[in-house]
């Protein structure tokens, strides 16, 4: 191997083992040492719409019991306490027809978590007016537009709940 390649090697190999120090959203130190489970009791709903507690509720909780190693318990057993609140849901038109019907509605729902030590009641992480845009298509048929509007709510929740785990668990 002639010198140039030995350099040329040797560099690949420092740049390979160096890193830049980037990892993805999920990665990193972890929660909290000692903790290893959570409870997540329901969202509270500040909107004027109903139903939305069970939708974010079950969508932080599935992103737990399927993403991650700390244990879903019931609150009285767990480590540490998600709290959310569901602070503000509203839509806005996006795309419209030549006759002003909306076609395309954008929804907005924006909330507040935090997670708690149940044993020190000290804030361990928290995100405040976390917001997801998703839009959805109106239709002349009302029930398609409220099934469309409910697809959008639960895509909403569960990509809230995959950024507020990953941030969880990154301590980001």
């Amino acid at each position: 191997m002639t010198t140039f390649g030995r350099v040329l090697f040797v560099s690949v190999l420092l740049l390979l083992c160096g890193g830049c120090g980037y990892h993805f959203a999920g990665e990193g130190r972890g929660p909290e040492p000692g903790i290893t489970s959570v409870a997540i009791p329901v969202f509270e709903n500040l909107t004027a719409e109903p139903g939305l507690e069970p939708i974010f509720t079950g969508a932080l909780r599935r992103e737990f019991l399927l993403r991650s190693r700390i244990k879903l318990v019931p609150r009285r057993q767990a480590d540490a306490v998600f709290l959310g609140r569901i602070t503000r849901l509203s839509t806005s038109s996006v795309a419209h027809r030549q006759s002003q019907d909306t076609t395309l509605t954008r929804l907005a729902v924006t909330v507040d978590v935090r997670c708690v030590d149940e044993r020190t009641q000290t804030v361990l992480w928290q995100a405040r007016s976390l917001t997801y845009f998703q839009d959805y298509l109106q239709d002349s048929d009302p029930m398609v537009s409220f099934q469309n509007r409910q697809e959008a709510l639960k895509t909403a929740a569960r990509d809230l709940a995959v950024r507020i785990h990953d941030r969880f668990l990154s301590r980001f």
